[in-house]
């Protein structure tokens, strides 16, 4: 994963579409994975890069909303994709996960936990620490 893409291409992609997504009144929905919430020591690039997109996404969300542009963070934890395929723990299928993120668009969740494991953070983070 590269930092790169994980920052500055969310920011590029949502610069570019700004116009449409502002006269269509509509949302973005950046993928950020758990790792943004917990950093995963094997892959700590991934980890602050998912952290900083998260900055980013928050600061979307208070910088678009008088353009009426909803902004959703979908924290995904582990998914049977072919990055995974080879590690031996408990994945969401592809398909779940895209059901639960549609859902939370629609629903307006700014925070989207679509999978079980996602789901065991969710508490935590809507609370806050303490």
């Amino acid at each position: 994963m590269s930092t790169r893409r994980n920052v500055f291409g969310v920011h590029g992609v949502t610069q570019a579409f700004l116009p449409l997504l502002a006269r269509s009144r509509g949302a973005i929905v950046n993928n950020l994975s758990t790792a943004a919430l917990v950093p995963i020591p094997i892959v700590p690039a991934c980890s602050m890069s998912k952290a900083a997109a998260l900055s980013l996404t928050q600061s979307q969300r208070m910088l678009l909303a008088d353009q009426g542009v909803r902004v959703h963070a979908v924290f995904t934890g582990p998914t049977d994709t072919d990055m995974n395929r080879e590690f031996d723990f408990p994945k969401a299928s592809p398909e779940s996960v895209a059901r639960a993120i549609f859902d939370g668009v629609e629903n307006q969740e700014e925070d989207i936990f679509p999978d079980s494991m996602s789901q065991t953070m969710a508490a935590g983070w809507r609370s806050g620490p303490g």
